[in-house]
């Protein structure tokens, strides 16, 4: 799927090429006016054209350095003959030599001062092949590497992560072999282009061809003189027109960064410490070195630390901010963007908050120091589910972040975690891990949500019975001479092995499994009823809420895995 501006582009150029029927107006169109229109226009747009290769225009771009375009030898690059096809790199021989060696470097571009100037993208025809993907383009690895962009074919372009974790088409193409095209079509996002060109000390250089005519009538070219046409330093052509019959117009477009290196290097070090284009907000928090509940800002300089506080009463940046439990929700509702971990939750490649966690009456917490850290955006969200504290904060974060120390108590859902991770890391038979991602999509339920509670037993009940081999399970009844039906399932073979460890038929039931797959069928598996209403009511009649529920089946499931490792050892 292309990025809009990429299509809105496409669309452009696709217009500019329609031959007009109107002898009048065809007598104006081929003075490529509108075409030019279009370099000036786009030159300072956000979706920079690299190379273009329509009906009737032909676009092509490389980088360089400044020192060559100064001074600027206008009649010199006026000369260029080269395409993204030109190759940078070629086996020589010959001069009296018997080897062979490599020469890099662009060349027999028609001109000095684009001599060994970098190309930014490369056309690739594979020869002799005869399917979907014969021709395509590479990009400068330079450019991918310095950008950290990578090619996702579902989005036809280089993309990267942006700050909110949204892929983003850096570099985005289109193809003439692709669905619907008539044109090939290469363009870059502005910014990180422009910071490629301002580390390099480079500017673009952007050569054009707009040849219109009829081709149907087309016989050749009269001997009326070029026009050579300076409209600026930077943009200037030539051009023969054969009056209503056909013209060319052919030249260079110099494209210059349009912030100072200061600037642009001040956001890319910005970026490297996650300044750029910082925002703050306030929330309300506990400010326990002044012991008052008050409006602290994010910005650094509203905070001090340990270090810094004599001569000052600011508040430590480690003064925690409360907040309801919603608001997890949105990242527990995209778990291919989000993380949630017990103390922390991440958005991919791109921002980490660390140290939250959960006091006793629900409340989620995090440290003005972390939340600093945030998008903006992120930052007004978190904001929006913003309270005073009710209890401070957990005992877990007391322990662990301020007093340095390890605590000595595990929650049940840890429990039922680390158990798994064992079982994974010494490749058990009896039990498989599904899925990587399934180890960060259990979460305690936090909030009164019906559906928060049923996605928590419903990712429990993925990670951990469908772990679960049945074969090696069976293997092991037959090895004890356990006797079993062809249709038992999962959690009935496992409560047959474990009625070993009891008198002779007294089945062991594995009372926490079978709660686990009694709410993933009921509470979310199928459509809500009133028996999955009924199961909501008694696990807050008898826990108070979802997450005491949760727990209390998370300890009850950790002590029958343990049983189960017992006997499948």
């Amino acid at each position: 799927m292309y990025n809009y501006e990429h299509r809105k582009l496409i669309e452009r150029i696709t217009k500019l090429d329609e031959l007009p029927t109107e002898p009048e107006s065809f007598s104006q169109w081929i003075k490529a006016e509108a075409h030019l229109d279009f370099l000036r226009s786009n030159a300072s747009e956000n979706e920079l054209v690299i190379y273009a290769s329509g009906e009737y225009t032909f676009i092509h771009t490389v980088a360089v350095a400044n020192d060559r375009l100064t001074p600027l030898d206008q009649n010199d690059l006026l000369h260029w003959s080269l395409n993204p096809y030109t190759s940078v790199a070629s086996y020589v021989t010959g001069g009296g030599r018997e080897d062979v060696w490599v020469e890099r470097g662009l060349s027999g571009t028609g001109t000095k001062t684009l001599e060994n100037a970098v190309q930014l993208i490369f056309g690739r025809t594979f020869e002799g092949w005869t399917g979907q993907g014969r021709t395509y383009y590479e990009l400068h690895q330079e450019c991918a590497h310095l950008m950290g962009i990578h090619w996702r074919p579902e989005k036809r372009a280089y993309c990267r992560f942006n700050e909110h974790g949204d892929l983003e088409s850096v570099v985005s193409v289109t193809s003439r072999e692709d669905k619907g095209s008539n044109m090939a079509l290469v363009s870059f996002k502005w910014e990180p282009l422009e910071e490629y060109l301002a580390a390099s000390n480079a500017s673009l250089v952007r050569m054009f061809d707009f040849t219109l005519l009829r081709r149907s009538s087309f016989s050749g070219w009269s001997d009326e003189p070029e026009q050579e046409i300076t409209e600026s330093p930077d943009f200037f052509y030539r051009r023969k027109v054969v009056s209503g019959y056909a013209a060319y117009t052919r030249g260079a477009q110099i494209i210059r960064i349009r912030r100072s290196p200061k600037a642009i290097f001040t956001g890319i070090k910005d970026g490297w410490f996650g300044k750029k284009n910082k925002e703050y907000v306030e929330f309300i928090a506990y400010d326990w070195r002044n012991k008052r509940v008050t409006k602290i800002s994010t910005d650094p300089a509203a905070t001090t630390n340990y270090f810094q506080a004599k001569g000052n009463a600011l508040p430590f940046e480690l003064s925690p901010a409360f907040f309801r439990p919603e608001v997890l929700l949105k990242y527990k509702a995209d778990r291919d963007k989000y993380t949630v971990g017990e103390r922390d939750v991440s958005c991919r490649a791109t921002w980490h908050l660390e140290a939250i966690d959960v006091n006793e009456a629900g409340q989620v917490h995090a440290y003005i120091c972390y939340l600093r850290r945030l998008p903006y955006e992120e930052q007004l969200h978190w904001r929006s589910f913003n309270e005073p504290p009710k209890p401070s904060i957990s005992e877990r974060a007391f322990i662990n972040d301020f007093k340095g120390e390890f605590v000595n108590f595990v929650q049940p859902l840890g429990k039922v975690l680390s158990i798994v991770q064992r079982w994974r890391h010494d490749k058990v038979a009896w039990w498989t891990l599904r899925d990587e991602k399934l180890l960060d999509r259990v979460n305690t339920p936090l909030t009164a949500s019906r559906d928060e509670w049923a996605e928590a037993f419903m990712a429990l009940a993925k990670l951990v019975i469908e772990g679960f081999e049945t074969k090696a399970i069976r293997a092991r009844l037959d090895a004890v001479q356990v006797p079993y039906e062809k249709e038992d399932k999962t959690i009935a073979l496992l409560e047959k092995l474990l009625s070993k460890t009891g008198t002779p038929g007294d089945i062991q039931k594995l009372v926490g499994l079978r709660t686990v797959q009694l709410l993933r069928s009921k509470a979310k598996g199928h459509v809500e009823g009133n028996e999955a209403q009924r199961l909501a009511q008694d696990a807050l009649m008898e826990h108070e809420t979802f997450a005491n529920h949760f727990q209390h089946v998370c300890a009850q499931v950790a002590n029958e895995l343990e049983s189960i490792e017992n006997w499948m050892s």
